[in-house]
């Protein structure tokens, strides 16, 4: 991620990143996003889920994440 003084300008800078690496690779998880830009998953998801809502990014598929048993 790259800084350049003010939050918000990260966070559309980190935006940014996030487009361009897809543009590169077209089909990453979110892991595999975090991974590339130094950003924790949870972070990436979040980022993802704002970028959909604008229309800049779809959301093809989903997993039930795995919760054992209580």
């Amino acid at each position: 991620m790259t800084s350049n003084g003010s939050g918000t300008d990260d966070w559309w800078s980190v935006d940014d990143e996030i487009l361009a690496c897809l543009a590169v690779h077209p089909y990453l998880t979110p892991r595999e996003i975090g991974g590339k830009l130094s950003l924790s998953e949870t972070a990436v998801h979040s980022l993802l889920a704002l970028l959909a809502a604008e229309g800049k990014v779809r959301l093809r598929t989903v997993e039930r994440a795995f919760v054992p048993d209580r």
